[in-house]
């Protein structure tokens, strides 16, 4: 029997939500043993946990300007700074935690579905050899900052083709690089006629539906979203699908909101079945986090986004417009541009439908598949009992040795 453990960070609801897609793709696939650790909820300190899960929330629902200025500032760092940007200093409270966990679980491979994740790894076997393979995806259509510090990784999931010489520039050799796509819910890539699906909801089987959804509640714009399309909807006739997560707030708000004539609105809480009403919906309204993105994608369903995103979903953005299967709006004014156009013409929601093809793909089941033919490690040679050994101290050092390396290519580069 094979042993898995996968790393996975709080920050949102994606990495999770695919560690845990994983781990079940991974059970039905054969004899197996898979562990889920959250590396900084099990092995960093308590402030750490809050400051990649609630300090982020706060810093893309309160303060999107000062996120977007870090995450710019530090998608152009050089890459030879990989061994001290500002992730190693919450990493390095980790690696003792994980060498451990892996000394006594002694998986065969290690999946992750977060960069720290893959820096963790990048860093432990800057100091020890890792029997087990190393598997890490990227979860954006964007290599975000700090991917550049794990490049000691066996295998790097990423979505596309379209990364590769980034990845390169980045100091990760093309080995390394596997394009199988994101990891989601392959219940998205089951065809479902579009008519039946809003007859088993109550919707009307003929009428233009719009979705949006809130997400986790972090999403300061969507209900101004919400309200800016019901106001462009009027006058014309169209269903809303609604999806507030869980956000009974909203919901609430929601259920007691009227509406004009002609628009039906169909309010959702949480559920655990967005593929099913992703099936009935002729365009998206969401945010643009890459996980999402990705079941929009296999759902060939067209997306109306605003451009008033963070980061790495700024990014997404700009990548899938590039693609054609996404439109975006600045204002209500540009979204009731937008949404009249789409429901008048026809032919362009069936093109970016269409483009979306060469995305869908069964990464989950393929991933699962890869990660499964990985050869068994074999700790003979491994310390199976590191409890007197100073990991952190001897991580820390090779650190620093690293960084001097790096900076001194880098000199001696700029020479030639």
């Amino acid at each position: 029997m094979k042993k898995i453990l996968i790393l996975s960070v709080t920050a949102g609801n994606g990495h999770n939500a695919c560690a845990r897609g994983m781990k079940r793709e991974l059970e039905r696939s054969g004899e197996v043993e898979v562990k889920i650790i959250d590396l900084l909820k099990s092995y960093s300190s308590k402030l750490n946990a809050w400051v990649a899960d609630g300090g982020y929330n706060i810093a893309v629902g309160k303060l999107p300007k000062l996120y977007n200025a870090f995450y710019s500032h530090y998608r152009k760092a050089k890459p030879y700074k990989r061994y001290s940007c500002p992730s190693q200093s919450t990493i390095l409270t980790t690696v003792d935690g994980l060498y451990r966990e892996i000394a006594s679980f002694q998986p065969d491979v290690i999946y992750s579905t977060h960069f720290y994740g893959a820096i963790a790894l990048t860093d432990l076997k800057l100091v020890y050899d890792l029997p087990c393979k190393t598997i890490v995806s990227n979860l954006d259509y964007v290599n975000s900052p700090f991917w550049e510090a794990g490049i000691g990784v066996d295998y790097f999931i990423i979505p596309s083709e379209d990364f590769i010489d980034e990845c390169i520039e980045e100091g990760y050799r093309r080995e390394q690089l596997i394009p199988l796509g994101l990891p989601v819910d392959e219940r998205t890539l089951e065809v479902k006629d579009k008519a039946e699906v809003r007859k088993e909801l109550g919707l009307e089987e003929d009428v233009f539906t719009a979705m949006v959804m809130f997400g986790g509640g972090h999403w300061s714009g969507a209900q101004k979203i919400f309200k800016d399309l019901v106001k462009a909807l009027n006058g014309r006739k169209a269903q809303i699908i609604l999806i507030n997560g869980k956000n009974e707030k909203n919901y609430k708000r929601v259920q007691k909101m009227k509406f004009e004539d002609g628009i039906k609105v169909l309010n959702v809480g949480f559920t655990d079945n967005v593929p099913l009403y992703l099936s009935a919906a002729d365009v998206v309204l969401n945010k643009f986090g890459g996980t999402s993105v990705t079941e929009m994608i296999n759902k060939s369903v067209p997306m109306l986004i605003t451009e008033n995103l963070v980061g790495q979903e700024k990014c997404n953005l700009e990548y899938l417009k590039e693609k054609g299967v996404v439109l975006s709006f600045k204002n209500g004014k540009e979204l009731k541009e937008q949404i009249l156009r789409l429901m008048d013409e026809p032919a362009l929601l069936k093109e970016m439908s269409e483009k979306t093809l060469p995305f869908r793909k069964k990464t989950t089941s393929d991933l699962a598949q890869f990660i499964l033919s990985q050869p068994k490690a074999d700790y003979g040679s491994f310390a199976v009992s590191p409890e007197d050994l100073r990991v952190k101290a001897a991580v820390g050092k090779a650190l620093k040795e690293a960084d001097k390396r790096e900076r001194k290519k880098a000199k001696e580069s700029l020479r030639q």
